[in-house]
């Protein structure tokens, strides 16, 4: 997000406009556009101040007063899925499985759960009696091709 105008900024445009100057000419002298420069009149106008305004973050998380005992029953139930997790909670009736999965990845708690996945098992690709990198006699890709390389005539 852009940072606000500084308040001696605010006070230079300010001071010229009572001075006289148009609003849309102190803007121009000062680089900033007109519709700000007429809203900061209105902001002294209304409220007598012209401190930029407090930026706002949006919502509260509904989970943030329950962070220990979200954390908790994550710990107590590693293996757990959301759909479980979301089932031992107590306020479950005003959050939904997606909250919950917001707020743990919030709070930067994440874990793999599938739940028809097999384990990982990483092993060879390939069989045992060919060399790494080298092609055997089952390869279909001739040695002066590649992968890539379309047969047949060449488009012009």
């Amino acid at each position: 997000m852009a940072k606000a105008y500084s308040i001696d900024l605010r006070e230079r445009v300010l001071n010229d406009i009572d001075a006289g100057m148009s609003t849309e000419a102190a803007a121009r002298k000062y680089s900033v556009s007109i519709s700000w420069a007429y809203s900061l009149k209105k902001r002294r106008r209304e409220t007598g101040s012209i401190a930029p305004k407090e930026y706002r973050r949006g919502q509260e998380r509904k989970f943030a007063p329950y962070e220990k005992e979200v954390r908790q029953l994550v710990a107590d139930n590693a293996d757990a899925t959301l759909e479980e997790l979301h089932a031992m909670l107590p306020n479950k009736d005003n959050v939904t499985v997606v909250t919950l999965h917001n707020f743990l990845k919030h709070l930067e708690i994440s874990w793999k759960k599938r739940r028809f996945a097999l384990p990982n098992n990483s092993g060879t690709t390939s069989s045992n009696n060919e060399k790494t990198g080298e092609c055997s006699k089952r390869c279909s890709i001739g040695k002066s091709s590649f992968s890539s390389t379309k047969h047949g005539a060449k488009r012009t």
